[in-house]
């Protein structure tokens, strides 16, 4: 039952994870604001119609807590407080298969560079403009910087290229723009 009125252009972005799904939260906030979203991270107010989640998948008590997280929001959907949950990130690149299996209620799953698949799930464009630009959700004295993306190295012991694909440095003139 609905009890509150959703905004219907209002994205609640949670971040689950390392400094790089923090990052990947600003850049994916920045692009939706320049779609005239409104976008909180985190936020509390309950009013978003559209909740993504930015999931970790790196280790057992991580895979755990996106998974938790991702059955709240699953179930305010079914309540009617929330209109559309998508999720992103590292759980969903790794087991995207057999969490579509297991929580059909996930509107749609993305990977880890999946941003602008994403985007045009929500009807918003990628504004390639904007590389570099993001809404900071760290404190002020702080933000992190992201140099390169992914591993290389198979290790038996590590998902990282499962998950983030292989190493690919940032160009400095993107760099330059952070």
């Amino acid at each position: 039952m609905k009890t509150k009125t959703l905004r219907k252009n209002k994205v609640n972005v949670v971040t689950l994870g390392c400094s790089k799904n923090i990052f990947d939260s600003e850049v994916l906030m920045g692009q939706l604001k320049a779609n005239n979203y409104e976008v909180e991270h985190e936020s509390k107010s309950g009013d978003a119609s559209i909740v993504i989640i930015n999931t970790c998948g790196f280790i057992d008590n991580a895979k755990q807590e996106s998974i938790d997280t991702i059955l709240q929001f699953a179930n305010a959907k079914e309540k009617g407080l929330v209109d559309k949950v998508y999720v992103t990130g590292c759980l969903s690149e790794r087991y995207k298969t057999d969490l579509e299996k297991e929580i059909p209620e996930v509107d749609a799953w993305f990977g880890t560079r999946d941003l602008p698949r994403m985007l045009k799930t929500l009807k918003a464009d990628y504004k390639l403009e904007l590389v570099g630009e993001r809404i900071l959700t760290t404190p002020q004295h702080y933000a992190y910087l992201k140099i390169s993306e992914g591993c290389d190295r198979p290790c038996s012991f590590c998902a990282i290229p499962l998950m983030r694909g292989k190493h690919i440095s940032t160009p400095i003139e993107q760099l330059v723009t952070q």
